[in-house]
């Protein structure tokens, strides 16, 4: 089911020094929790209001006006920025529209600090309300690990989620390659629209993966302050998974564009044949009316059609001229 857009809502999950675990961290204690360099802080803010932007990322973590005002606005690209003290990460999250083959983005926009992790997005993710579902989980992994291999957690379970997206697509778009060779559902109008939506399909994930696929090569190389060096090599992970889906995705949108084309050249065929047989019925039919036509209008003047064997005689000549012309196409191979 595809992720949907809900009220604003704001979670904060906190770690004491104590290595104690508050899920649900008052909004007014926030500033005082991420003054303290030892514990950790993750904010998650679903479609948050702009007063709320402000509030946290300006108010209590001093971010660059330019971070928040990306944060704040839609980024079209997955990019990094180092702003030293802290990293600010623009991802994009896939999920399923209203039919098999639409899949769209969604922008989650991530601030990655030494002890704070902040994750921004319109659209509820699946993979991040796991995470704060499972309490447990934290008390050994997840936010116990520190920010940067909770970020990891969380686009591992993006990828996977990715992953299953994507074998559904395809398994759809094999689905219309099939139906294509069915005569009795080769009109169905919507059939050219899937087909044409598969393909802008793949190529906005081949837009938004294979900067996604950069983006985590240079999270896994690059000597980030706030990504400790045991944590890069689960970067280079994603990195690895997201190679083999930009693969798959550009074979996608090639196997979008054949199924196209043979769309179009057996709907060519078809019509063909259409036209042929409208054809050949036309070309029967010009003699016998040029018969009709001739006998029609000089009936009056032909007193030979009076005889009691005129009529038969005229039947018995169209249907001779129309079986020889039956039989002269049939022999050419044209029926």
């Amino acid at each position: 089911m595809a992720d949907c857009v809900n009220d604003p809502m704001i979670r904060i999950l906190y770690r004491h020094t104590s290595g104690a675990l508050v899920h649900e961290l008052p909004i007014d204690q926030l500033a005082s929790a991420v003054r303290d360099t030892n514990a950790v802080v993750w904010v998650d803010m679903e479609n948050p209001t702009p007063d709320d932007e402000q509030k946290i990322l300006t108010g209590v973590f001093n971010f660059h006006p330019l971070a928040v005002e990306d944060a704040t606005k839609s980024v079209l690209l997955p990019k990094i920025n180092d702003y030293r003290r802290y990293l600010y990460i623009v991802i994009h999250s896939i999920y399923l529209s209203d039919e098999l083959v639409d899949l769209v983005s969604s922008e989650l926009d991530i601030f990655l600090g030494p002890n704070f992790l902040i994750t921004i997005h319109e659209r509820e993710m699946s993979s991040i309300n796991s995470l704060l579902a499972e309490k447990t989980h934290h008390n050994t992994e997840g936010i116990s690990r520190g920010p940067a291999l909770l970020l990891y957690e969380i686009l591992e379970l993006q990828v996977d989620r990715i992953t299953r997206l994507l074998d559904n697509f395809e398994a759809e778009l094999e689905r219309l390659g099939d139906i294509i060779f069915q005569k009795g559902d080769i009109s169905r109008e919507s059939l050219l629209d899937d087909l044409l939506t598969a393909q802008s399909s793949a190529l906005r994930l081949n837009r938004v993966l294979q900067p996604q696929r950069d983006l985590m090569n240079r999270l896994a190389q690059t000597d980030y302050s706030v990504i400790p060096a045991n944590a890069r090599p689960y970067f280079a992970d994603i990195y690895d998974h997201l190679i083999r889906m930009v693969g798959l995705v550009e074979s996608m949108r090639e196997l979008a564009r054949s199924t196209i084309e043979i769309y179009m050249a057996l709907s060519n065929n078809r019509m063909n044949e259409i036209i042929k047989v409208l054809t050949i019925i036309s070309t029967i039919f010009l003699p016998l009316s040029f018969l009709a036509g001739v006998y029609g209008m000089n009936f009056h003047h032909m007193p030979e059609l009076s005889w009691p064997w005129a009529y038969p005689l005229v039947l018995v000549v169209f249907l001779s001229v129309a079986g020889f012309m039956l039989a002269f196409f049939r022999k050419r191979g044209w029926l």
